[in-house]
């Protein structure tokens, strides 16, 4: 019964969310430095929430944050190398979420890992992978629906090979 009653979210959550907003939109690019101080005046709140909103983007892997102390944190930035890796991990959940929909802890995971994705690569390449993943579940035309008859599982892996296309692109024009 207590399902049905929505839960408040935490301040600090709130400040998480902007926050992964910002930087997924590079608004905050890979790279840039955070000043919690400046942050906390920005919005207007003391630093304690922000800086256990900096703690929930250090998990995620969205921050980096040097000696411990959130005062010294940047936007995560990734190498080519991890961002392979990131490419490799996420087809795997992709998969393993395909096969086994009814995991919740599947898509929060799934989640996290492309989030990585959209941050190294942009908010073109968030808007573009949105988009074919929609068209690869059916939503619409795209990538993996251009033949009758498909299998879903078929689908899943033309787009992964628009994704992986997609990214080489991206990663051959960073300067």
């Amino acid at each position: 019964m207590t399902d049905s009653i929505p839960r408040p979210k935490a301040l600090f959550e709130s400040i998480a969310d902007a926050l992964r907003t910002r930087i997924l939109n590079h608004e905050l690019p890979p790279g840039s430095a955070i000043d919690e101080t400046l942050l906390a005046r920005e919005l207007e709140v003391s630093r304690t929430p922000v800086r256990e909103a900096i703690k929930v983007l250090t998990r995620d892997g969205l921050v980096t944050v040097a000696h411990r102390k959130t005062k010294h944190c940047t936007v995560t930035e990734f190498t080519a190398f991890e961002l392979a890796e990131l490419l490799k991990i996420t087809e795997h959940l992709e998969v393993f979420h395909h096969d086994w929909d009814a995991n919740p802890f599947v898509q929060d995971l799934l989640q996290r890992v492309t989030d990585k994705l959209y941050l190294a690569l942009g908010p073109s390449f968030l808007m573009a992978d949105i988009d074919a993943k929609q068209a690869q579940k059916g939503e619409g035309r795209g990538p993996g629906h251009d033949r009758p008859g498909q299998s879903s599982r078929q689908a899943l892996a033309d787009y992964f090979v628009w994704r992986r296309l997609e990214v080489a692109k991206r990663v051959m024009q960073a300067p």
